[in-house]
């Protein structure tokens, strides 16, 4: 009987708590450190409630989670060394050029004013059937139409940031103080 409870409880449980977690934030390492960003995201998020994917690209994570931005901030603030950027999607979409163009507008357009400077960025992972400087093309010259913001592309205040990784795509729009860049330090072969 107490088996049959637990099994109950976890059947319903579980399904509950992976229908709460629908961000997503991509987390980058060396790809000789995949597994030690693992341990630190789980070290990072303790007490959190999330999921590690792996993808097919080594160094490559993402992290399912209820809250990407405050998953972002305590990767941020948990000293790392493996871990070398992290970012929280805004959107988390299949790819496809014209959906990510919409989307990746949508999101933009609240964030984006006329005195603000702004770069699109697209990084290409697997086969996507369009080139990453079209799609930042067509983006920009839509949040510029939109809005009169003008783009700047060695510092700009915001970036609009497209992460296509094989069938997916993660969008983010982020303030240039909100991108997390982290030191890795790499193993000193001379060390041992």
């Amino acid at each position: 009987m107490f088996w049959a409870h637990i099994k109950l409880f976890k059947s319903i449980l579980i399904p509950f708590i992976m229908e709460q977690m629908k961000e997503f934030l991509l987390v980058t390492t060396p790809t000789a450190r995949q597994f030690d960003g693992i341990w630190e995201v789980e070290w990072a998020l303790e007490g959190e409630i999330f999921e590690i994917k792996k993808t097919k690209f080594k160094g490559v994570l993402l992290v399912k989670c209820k809250n990407a931005k405050k998953a972002a901030n305590m990767l941020r603030d948990y000293e790392t060394s493996a871990i070398h950027r992290v970012l929280p999607f805004d959107r988390y979409i299949n790819t496809d050029m014209n959906l990510i163009t919409v989307e990746a507008t949508d999101v933009a357009l609240p964030k984006i004013f006329k005195s603000d400077t702004f770069a699109v960025r697209c990084k290409k992972r697997g086969k996507a059937n369009f080139k990453s400087q079209d799609i930042e093309r067509e983006i920009g010259a839509k949040i510029v139409e939109a809005t009169g913001a003008k783009v700047n592309l060695e510092d700009p205040d915001i970036k609009v940031i497209i992460q296509v990784i094989d069938k997916k795509t993660g969008i983010s729009v982020l303030k240039r103080e909100e991108i997390i860049r982290k030191d890795v330090l790499e193993e000193d072969a001379d060390s041992f």
